[in-house]
């Protein structure tokens, strides 16, 4: 017999939503979108709430399926119910290497989306917040590195939201499995 109570991760989010997480009314709700299991139950758990949500896919070109992935991402954010908007990676970012470039320059992408009051919510997760702060602690980086990464901070005209980093990864594959829903291995 299946349960009618909503998956773990539905009401997880859903607390942080109603509780220190307040969206606010009237603006549009990004979620950085990369086809991935971890945005890719983001996305479907905020439209399973009934949060109007815009999908936010960049295009890095570096790989030779980057393309196919730009259009998997906006088939399957269409079919969810969700707006879609295609960034592409300029080739000249400035940064540290390759993935710091990267990282840079999708947040800037995403920055200039955002009008007044947006939220741009990303899936990091618990795990991805331990790897922070074992990277800001091997980096010497003191004691501004043990906050990691915060729940959210301002980007561009908007807030940068991470509703999940107190959720582990099972939570979201449990999720990606009992939805069924398919996603890219990024």
């Amino acid at each position: 017999m299946e349960s009618s109570a909503p998956p773990e991760l539905e009401r997880r989010l859903q607390t942080r939503l109603q509780g220190d997480l307040r969206p606010p009314e009237g603006r549009i709700l990004y979620v950085a979108y990369s086809g991935g299991g971890d945005s890719t139950a983001l996305l479907v758990a905020l439209l399973s709430l009934g949060y109007g949500v815009h999908a936010l896919h960049v295009d890095h070109g570096w790989h030779p399926d980057s393309a196919q992935w730009a259009r998997f991402c906006q088939q399957q954010a269409v079919a969810l119910g969700a707006f879609f908007t295609l960034l592409r990676l300029p080739a000249d970012t400035p940064g540290e290497g390759p993935e710091d470039q990267a990282r840079r320059a999708r947040y800037a992408l995403m920055a200039a989306q955002l009008a007044q009051g947006d939220w741009l919510f990303t899936a990091q997760h618990l795990e991805d917040q331990a790897e922070t702060l074992l990277l800001q602690l091997l980096r010497g980086a003191g004691v501004a590195g043990l906050a990691a990464m915060p729940a959210q901070r301002p980007l561009g005209a908007g807030l940068l939201v991470r509703p999940l980093l107190d959720v582990p990864q099972r939570v979201l594959r449990d999720y990606l499995e009992q939805r069924r829903l398919p996603f890219l291995n990024d």
